[in-house]
């Protein structure tokens, strides 16, 4: 039976990726659209031909023909949204970042579990075709033991106070380019390397007035040893979507990271890496395998727990910048 969805929250994500990789699933049902404008909620009803609009989530919660919830709303909702998703019984498939804090992370696993319910985070480039050849490559070998892993992501950032994206820049996103951009690569080197130990991190109010940093940066010690450097930057003329990681052997040169090239770099030169394209639209394979699973009554391929791998080193990385020592992640 086809999994039933309702989405909360009707931005730009929902609009442009989500709701049309519901539509498109063959294992996926739209039912329903939740907006605390009712009228944008009809109008995506519309759009996508889904059954029921709200503007009240205890009518959402109520609703015996929704299985799962796409949350697509800002991070500073994801937790309380997804804890009171699982507790009607439902499946939370929740944009990322995660959560602000890591306690509201927790909170979200533990309320799912409960429950009785899946939990994934929508880290959707696990499913990138030049990330599955990177973890292939790494898992075979390709590159010796990984030591290094660098990431270097942002542009310049500067909404007015008009934007309606500008929320982002503001205090309750609970930080800047790290957690909004910097989190799907970080999610990234999890997925490649495992889990993150400990973190030391700093953050700055360099260029922008608004209240959330300008310019990030960690190291984090892996749990495997390997160090990782991240960049992330919102005051910097040109934009920058740099990742590689480094073996002992060789190295997996994927930048841009957004781009369709994976290069394997060796004492010996070069190598391209086939890749498959990507689909047209992104969300569509994070959809369709967790419409799959979750259906047949399995586990989400990746959950919450691994979803709350980035949150642990953006976290980690604040605190540090804090107190100025190591911080466990």
């Amino acid at each position: 039976m086809p999994l039933r969805w309702a989405i909360i929250g009707c931005g730009d994500i929902a609009n442009k990726r989500v709701a049309p990789a519901i539509v498109e699933d063959p294992n996926s049902v739209m039912v329903a659209f939740f907006s605390n404008t009712p009228e944008r909620a009809e109008e995506m009803c519309a759009r996508f031909g889904a059954a029921r609009a709200y503007s009240d989530l205890s009518a959402l919660l109520a609703d015996d023909e929704i299985d799962a919830v796409y949350i697509a709303s800002p991070q500073q909702r994801h937790a309380e949204e997804t804890v009171a998703v699982a507790e009607a019984g439902k499946h939370v498939l929740c944009e990322k970042p995660m959560a602000v804090t890591i306690e509201e992370c927790r909170a979200m696993v533990d309320a799912c579990a409960q429950s009785g319910v899946a939990l994934a985070i929508a880290y959707y480039r696990r499913w990138y075709p030049k990330a599955r050849a990177m973890k292939r490559l790494i898992d075979e070998g390709a590159i010796g033991t990984p030591v290094r892993a660098r990431i270097r992501v942002g542009g310049r950032y500067d909404p007015a106070e008009d934007d309606w994206k500008h929320w982002r820049v503001t205090a309750p996103a609970g930080g800047g380019a790290l957690m909004d951009v910097g989190s799907h690569r970080l999610d990234i080197v999890c997925y490649l390397l495992g889990e993150p130990a400990r973190v030391a991190g700093l953050t700055g109010h360099i260029v922008m007035d608004y209240d959330v940093p300008d310019t990030e940066t960690l190291i984090c010690e892996m749990a495997i040893g390997a160090h990782l450097v991240c960049e992330c930057q919102w005051n910097l003329p040109l934009g920058s979507d740099e990742m590689e990681i480094h073996g002992t052997e060789a190295a997996l040169i994927a930048t841009p990271f957004d781009g369709d090239t994976l290069i394997l770099r060796t004492p010996a030169g070069d190598e391209p890496v086939a890749l498959d394209a990507k689909p047209h639209n992104v969300h569509l394979p994070l959809i369709a395998s967790f419409a799959a699973r979750v259906s047949a009554g399995e586990p989400p391929e990746f959950d919450g727990t691994d979803g709350m791998q980035a949150s642990r080193i953006i976290a980690a990385a604040i605190r540090s910048a804090a107190s100025g020592v190591w911080e466990q992640a």
